[in-house]
């Protein structure tokens, strides 16, 4: 009976055709691993999954995919196989008889020694060099300059770092990070690698410094390259960057980073000034988050405002309680932004208003008239805009020695007006030419609204436009309640999976009729006829959901414009006439 045989059960469906020449000529020549390789991809040949790629093969033979893109490559070295793209990984196999090449030998005798000695590294940690990685270094080693002892020193440096888990690859990144920067004899080597053994300490303590120790992970190569940047070219001690580090509270390596160029550029170099401008570079952030609160603005990142706006604040003098204050004050007033806010703080300084007291005299002054001003719009109603122009007309009329009774006075009479603000200071302004400052003195041959109309002292195309803005917020509202209310049926809809599903596929099925229209008709019928069953199934969909169809859509009040106020020719619609 034969070593090894088939059972009868067995049929030409349930195994792979192995060559023979394979196994007599080229099996013994390579290490398991290649074998694996090759013989897993000849199954995947067999059975034609189209799905599978490199990556799941490297997940099933549990290897990383470098080795198994570096086993392929083997075998394309014997012409066993042909690569023909790396992006995606594709293989094309070849007749095993028909193969005639060689791989890419390294001359064994030539590194005897230092074969020798990296597996003696290697078996440390319990590796086995294998004849393929042997390959891997040899060729290593004759593509560049690298002395085989250098190689050897990084070796020895890349298993204390990576125990039991260092790999072919790893060694290689590190050996040509050290040829990049002009390492590759093996003195060389050997100081590179001293430095960075060096530095390890110091590496630890600003990794602890992080986070408030709770960073434990090991440094990295790129930990390194920064460590050396910060101490080497930017002038840092160990020191400053670990007080660096304390300073933040979230973020790694490249966070810190940041914050040390930031530093340098100021001139922060010193542990025990690093320490203070951090800390008040906290503060300033704190503040501006504050700030923004007040002011009913959006901060995701505090560093531009900080820089464009309230450092220089902080500069000038004010206290927090004094920008919190004027903050409240441009939220009020309307004029909630950082802008808005700075160019009343440099108002401030430029009167010399810095101090608490004296900022809430100023503070006390405007909301003073900003008060005034809601008696105004109560009076004359909301078209009456609260902004910063017409906000200053108070300050005006007061500085004219008008009391708060006769400017809410002219308010009353201008109030049937289409620009009450315009009319108001028309008013008043002939009052003070007239010096009347009272309303007992208020001549009764005062003129009327009508009368201001009729001679125009208000601008026709200043009033046009305000009127043409008001029209376009009542629609703008009215569409929004329409489509709101619209959006709100759509969303339960879409909360359906299969539902949104459809939506896609009668999306895409608009796509694919108007192509069949054009250039293929005879796939229109059963385009139409699956276009009928989602429309079906989606409507079975929204009843179940207790929506009809015309809910999903918004229900404009003027069917004609759809709330636009304008027809599709341009022309005024009727409803904007009204």
């Amino acid at each position: 009976m034969s070593f090894c045989s088939f059972s009868k059960d067995c049929d030409g469906n349930s195994f792979v055709t192995v060559e023979n020449k394979f196994i007599t000529k080229y099996l013994p020549e390579v290490d398991g691993f290649a074998v694996k390789v090759y013989l897993y991809g000849l199954y995947l040949c067999k059975t034609g999954n189209s799905d599978f790629g490199v990556t799941s093969m490297a997940e099933v033979l549990k290897a990383k995919e470098e080795d198994v893109v570096s086993a392929f490559e083997l075998w394309e070295d014997y012409d066993l196989v042909e690569i023909l793209s790396r992006q995606p990984f594709v293989v094309q196999y070849l007749p095993v008889r028909n193969a005639a090449g060689k791989p890419k030998k390294a001359h064994y005798e030539q590194y005897a020694d230092f074969n020798k000695e990296l597996q003696r590294q290697m078996q440390k940690v319990g590796k086995f060099v294998s004849s393929n990685d042997y390959i891997k270094y040899m060729n290593f080693l004759k593509e560049n300059d690298m002395q085989p002892h250098a190689l050897l020193l990084v070796v020895e440096y890349c298993i204390n770092k990576q125990g039991d888990a260092v790999s072919p690859s790893y060694i290689f990144n590190k050996a040509k990070k050290l040829l990049r920067e002009g390492a590759y004899t093996y003195e060389q080597v050997e100081r590179a690698l001293t430095s960075f053994n060096a530095n390890e300490g110091d590496l630890i303590a600003v990794l602890g410094a992080l986070n408030a120790g709770a960073y434990t992970k090991a440094p990295t190569e790129n930990d390194y390259s920064l460590y050396r940047k910060w101490t080497e070219t930017l002038g840092f001690t160990k020191d400053g960057v670990v007080a660096a580090a304390k300073s933040l509270k979230r973020g790694g390596m490249n966070a810190l980073d940041m914050t040390l160029e930031d530093l340098y550029e100021r001139g922060k170099i010193e542990p025990r000034e690093i320490a203070a401008y951090l800390t008040e570079r906290e503060t300033l952030v704190s503040l501006t988050f504050r700030v923004a609160r007040k002011l009913g603005a959006k901060v995701s990142n505090p560093a531009a405002y900080i820089d464009e706006y309230v450092e220089k604040w902080y500069t000038y003098g004010f206290e927090d309680t004094s920008l919190l204050d004027i903050a409240l004050f441009c939220m009020k007033s309307e004029q909630g932004s950082f802008e808005s806010m700075h160019a009343i703080v440099e108002k401030l300084f430029a009167c010399g208003v810095v101090s608490v007291e004296g900022v809430k005299a100023f503070l006390k002054e405007k909301n003073d008239e900003v008060k005034l001003f809601g008696k105004i719009r109560d009076i004359c109603g909301l078209a009456v805009r609260k902004n910063a122009t017409n906000l200053s007309l108070i300050r005006t009329w007061r500085d004219w020695n008008f009391s708060d009774e006769m400017i809410l006075e002219a308010a009353k009479r201008s109030a049937t007006s289409a620009s009450p603000i315009p009319y108001m200071n028309k008013i008043l302004s002939d009052w003070k030419a007239q010096e009347v400052f009272s309303v007992k003195a208020i001549p009764e041959s005062a003129p009327t609204v009508n009368t201001y109309a009729k001679n125009a002292y208000v601008n026709a195309n200043v009033e046009a436009a305000n009127a043409k803005a008001d029209r376009e917020r009542y629609y703008a509202a009215l569409r929004e309640k329409a489509q709101t209310k619209a959006d709100t049926f759509l969303k339960k809809a879409n909360e359906n999976p299969r539902f949104k599903e459809i939506v896609k596929e009668l999306a895409k099925m608009e796509i694919a009729q108007a192509r069949a229209e054009i250039s293929k008709p005879q796939e229109l019928p059963a385009l139409l006829e699956k276009r009928k069953a989602l429309q079906a199934e989606r409507k079975a969909i929204l009843f179940a959901l207790g929506i009809k169809e015309e809910q999903l859509i918004p229900k404009f009040a003027c069917i004609k414009c759809s709330d636009s106020g304008f027809l599709p020719d341009g022309t005024a619609c009727d409803c904007y006439k009204k």
